[in-house]
């Protein structure tokens, strides 16, 4: 995860005049002894990559396109902090499931919602048992702005089920659609109009009544999104806090989801074996929205069901390997105990 470089020795020292090329030779070696010490004083024992080519398995300096990012990099590896190559491209898959509580559920009529009509519903419409599993793939771009701030973006696409009962007993007075404009005729001519059986005497009710309806919607959609990370470290130790916000566009819902997911991880940094990378823990808060539709038989008439994650705290563990310098393998997971159960898996670059 973690490589710096420092000075070379020319810019570290002046150069001294001599007169003879012993007396030359002799303050080299005395110069790049202390070049030396100084280097090995900065490296990191628990990490496969060296700050400069002194160790014999380290990887040699290297001045790229990149290097004037982040800012005040230089600096902070002259002082021996290991930091990560500045640009990065991921792929990054997520599973999840967990349970949702409604807060609003309403009906629309051939694709209208009526706040008249939703104000009389009341509680004759309820939903229970709302559990929504999804796959997410994403493909993240970040960069380190400075050695403890990170931006990124992210662009993907999710699919999953969304699961729950409905109980619906309900009669629309035909006078309540004829005010919000919805079908067409009076009485049981404008309960036909949207699908619905008509009971009198006039003018009438329009009926949506039906008890356990089991309904599961498959959904597709896309998905765009960005996020910070403020990152910082002691020895090696480490912790970062991270905050993102997300929109999905998918089939089912009236208006885009949106997500705002919050995390703070604490952790290790060093060499296990043969393997160098990363071990933490940490927690996560999921803050979601969204409204989802679900038609009733004929088409014409909608569910609207407002929605919220009923468990938005759970907790993290995960690691990094750091294959090279340049490529690493995070995988992350929660506890058994939560709600939410979830599982993160990314494949990332850095360059």
């Amino acid at each position: 995860m973690f490589s710096a470089y420092g000075k070379q020795a020319s810019q570290l020292d002046t150069p001294v005049n001599t007169s003879t090329n012993d007396e030359l030779r002799v303050i080299n070696k005395q110069r790049n002894k202390s070049y030396t010490e100084q280097v090995h004083s900065r490296q990191n024992n628990a990490s496969s990559v060296g700050y400069e080519r002194v160790k014999s398995d380290a990887l040699a300096p290297r001045n790229k396109w990149s290097d004037f990012l982040p800012i005040w990099g230089v600096e902070a590896r002259e002082k021996g902090y290991l930091l990560p190559l500045p640009f990065g491209v991921s792929i990054v898959g997520l599973t999840q499931k967990q349970p949702f509580t409604v807060s609003k559920i309403g009906l629309s009529f051939d694709g209208q919602e009526s706040d008249k009509i939703n104000g009389f519903i009341g509680d004759s419409i309820t939903a229970k048992n709302l559990k929504v599993s999804d796959t997410t793939y994403n493909l993240r771009f970040d960069t380190w702005i400075f050695p403890f701030w990170n931006i990124y973006g992210i662009a993907g696409e999710t699919r999953g089920k969304a699961e729950l009962e409905l109980d619906v007993n309900l009669g629309v007075p035909t006078l309540l659609l004829v005010a919000s404009n919805i079908g067409n005729g009076l009485n049981e001519k404008r309960c036909t109009s949207v699908n619905l059986p008509y009971e009198g005497p006039a003018p009438g009710h329009c009926l949506v009544a039906k008890s356990g309806i089991a309904t599961t919607l498959n959904f597709h959609g896309s998905v765009l999104g960005y996020g910070t990370t403020i990152a910082g470290g002691y020895g090696d130790f480490f912790g970062m806090f991270d905050i993102n916000y997300s929109e999905a566009d998918i089939n089912i819902a009236i208006e885009k989801t949106q997500q705002t997911v919050y995390s703070a991880r604490i952790g290790w940094n060093g060499t296990i074996g043969g393997y160098q990378g990363q071990l933490w823990v940490g927690a996560m808060k999921q803050d979601i929205e969204q409204q989802i539709a679900i038609s009733t038989p004929g088409g014409k008439v909608a569910v609207l069901v407002d929605q919220h994650t009923s468990s938005p705290t759970n907790y993290l563990i995960g690691g990094q390997w750091n294959i090279t310098e340049e490529w690493s393998v995070i995988a992350e997971t929660n506890f058994a105990f939560s709600d939410r159960q979830q599982f993160m898996m990314q494949l990332g670059y850095r360059f």
